[in-house]
């Protein structure tokens, strides 16, 4: 008899006979079935304990729906419960120079903004430290990013095109002058200039300048740069400083040797020979929190602003020769500045100041994005009001209609155990159950609760009907007057729909109360716990019964064996039996 799923049931390991057993082969009797019936009989009373064991364990899972019902209620009173909840607030802003948040404290009315000054980073900057170059200079001085490379460059208009060559020993004024000059041979009108490190050609016709050979575009950077056209001027420009450094370019490069200290707000930072440029932004943004750098490599400088905005300090010191590289010694420093805000409501007016572009003003939070003025109208939305109370009547009737389903569900019929599925199994097992039958009372009696003199009729949320006998009532299902609850609102203010719900001073509002009592139900050894829970009452009697469903498993594998060796020792005797017999029938014939 296979007994197997009895004992996964309560993770016995069962093991019925190993052995081949072949039973009847001398007696004729069907030893097999003759066993099975005997250990049927044998195993009714484990029968019985296995049907109660799964009995309490569909009972837990039902428990278990109860919770996990209980608990999406309790998840949904968190949010309604609160505050901004149930006084939604709208803030409507005339402009775009700023953004508004009303919290539920915010007074309603209209507010008028005016944007004296936005909070700002300081910012300490420092000068170009790359290499000067200027008309005098050679092309090979220009080694700031690429070593310069004599080169073939191409200039073409339209279908035209002629070539100019660029030696490293030509000066950047022999440049422009070839520049210019190619561009007028090819019929346009164009000028070529080289100011703060920038080479710039205008033309009044579009061209394009390529490497037939060499690098020239890219140390004079215009291999990135974009052409723009205006009026039926066309002009290219260098993307930045020819002379900037590029990141890869190491204190060694610069003429530092050996390790330096920069210090920024009395962080030191200890900087290598062997560091790039990169790799300084690197240590500088790693070491100092307060402060974000980077390297302006348009214009060969490094940056350092405050990571907030408002009067914040950046200090820069440490080895005056790294400082003179690096050309922090003449940077410049800009103090952040802090936003200002006038306020004006019902005619007084109040300056806010600020560290940051977020301003709150008595529940309202302002995020300024502009200068200039406007104004933010704060209303309550008294339809959202209704609409989150009628959320309420609904999750409530979804609450109540479940729990008095299961009061009163009967079980699946008509069905084997096999064919049914795990919601069929447990359903009716809470049918009239005493625990839930508690439960759902509780839940309905908070419908009568009083807060401050005021119950849920007041709110225009009623049963419908009165008495025991009528289903409303009995099932704890609300209805909600939208009208009655309009009336009410208007009549004292929305700030007494959360008093009634949510407020948690004094006598907690009605929803609270619902939230606390289904805690108790729910959390981790709370009412169902105890009942349904791992150390509860239910998983208590399933330890007893698996105990003595585990003495009854073993005391049948015994049996079985016992038995199989009864039925063994029949056979044996019968063959011996036989055997004598055949030998007796042999001899009287041979006597004959």
């Amino acid at each position: 008899m296979d007994l197997s799923s009895i004992a996964n049931n309560i993770n016995y390991r069962y093991q019925g006979s190993s052995r081949l057993q072949i039973g009847g082969a001398v007696s004729g009797l069907d030893t097999q079935s003759i066993i099975e019936k005997l250990l049927e009989v044998e195993s009714m009373p484990l029968q019985r304990l296995n049907e109660k064991y799964l009995q309490y364990t569909y009972l837990q899972k039902a428990y278990q729906k109860v919770s996990d019902k209980i608990r999406d209620f309790y998840t949904y009173l968190s949010d309604f419960s609160l505050q901004a909840t149930l006084i939604p607030k709208s803030a409507t802003v005339s402009s775009s120079i700023l953004s508004a948040v009303a919290a539920p404290t915010a007074q309603d009315g209209t507010y008028n903004i005016e944007v004296l000054s936005l909070a700002t980073n300081s910012i300490f900057l420092g000068e170009n430290f790359g290499k000067t170059i200027t008309l005098a200079s050679t092309v090979g001085d220009v080694d700031a990013r690429y070593t310069p490379q004599d080169s073939t460059v191409k200039i073409k208009i339209g279908t035209a095109e002629t070539t100019i060559n660029v030696s490293t020993t030509d000066t950047i004024n022999d440049v422009v002058t070839n520049l210019q000059s190619a561009l007028t041979s090819l019929g346009a009108s164009a000028t070529v200039t080289f100011t703060d490190g920038k080479l710039k050609i205008t033309s009044d016709k579009a061209f394009q300048i390529s490497n037939t050979s060499g690098n020239f575009t890219f140390v004079f950077r215009l291999n990135d740069a974009v052409m723009t056209q205006q009026s039926g001027t066309f002009t290219l420009e260098s993307s930045g400083n020819v002379g900037a450094y590029s990141t890869y370019k190491t204190l060694s490069n610069l003429g530092i040797s050996g390790d330096r200290t920069l210090t920024i707000n009395g962080t030191n930072i200890t900087l290598k020979d062997t560091d790039t440029i990169s790799n300084i932004v690197q240590k500088i943004n790693n070491a100092v929190s307060s402060v974000s750098a980077t390297y302006d490599d348009k214009n060969g400088r490094l940056v350092i602003t405050s990571k907030t905005t408002g009067d914040n300090v950046i200090d820069v010191t440490g080895d005056s020769d790294l400082l003179t590289t690096l050309k922090l010694d003449t940077g410049t420093f800009t103090l952040g500045s802090v936003a200002q805000v006038n306020v004006t409501l019902n005619g007084y007016t109040e300056q806010l100041t600020s560290r940051t572009n977020s301003l709150t003003y008595n529940g309202l939070t302002l995020n300024l994005t502009a200068t200039g003025t406007t104004t933010v109208t704060v209303s309550t939305d008294k339809d959202k009001i209704v609409e989150r109370v009628k959320e309420f009547v609904n999750k409530w009737n979804e609450l109540t209609d479940f729990l008095y389903t299961k009061l009163t569900e009967n079980k699946v019929r008509g069905k084997s155990e096999d064919q049914m599925t795990e919601d069929e199994k447990i359903q009716g097992l809470l049918k009239g159950d005493s625990f839930l039958r508690r439960i759902f009372d509780r839940f309905r009696s908070f419908l009568t609760t009083n807060i401050d003199g005021k119950t849920l009729n007041a709110l225009g949320i009623e049963s419908g009907d009165t008495g025991k006998g009528f289903t409303n009532t009995m099932r704890g299902k609300i209805t909600l007057d939208e009208d009655k609850l309009k009336s009410f609102i208007n009549a004292n203010g929305a700030e007494a729909v959360w008093q009634f719900f949510g407020n948690t001073e004094g006598t907690k509002g009605l929803a609270l109360q619902i939230k606390d009592y289904s805690w108790t139900l729910t959390k981790f050894n709370g009412e169902i716990d105890t009942v349904a829970g791992l150390s509860g009452r239910l998983e208590r009697e399933k330890r007893i019964l698996s105990k003595r469903m585990a003495t009854m498993l073993e005391y049948l594998q015994k049996k079985e064996q016992q038995l199989w060796a009864k039925y063994s020792t029949l056979e044996s005797a019968l063959a011996k039996l036989q055997a004598q017999g055949g030998f007796m029938a042999q001899a009287f014939a041979q006597k004959k």
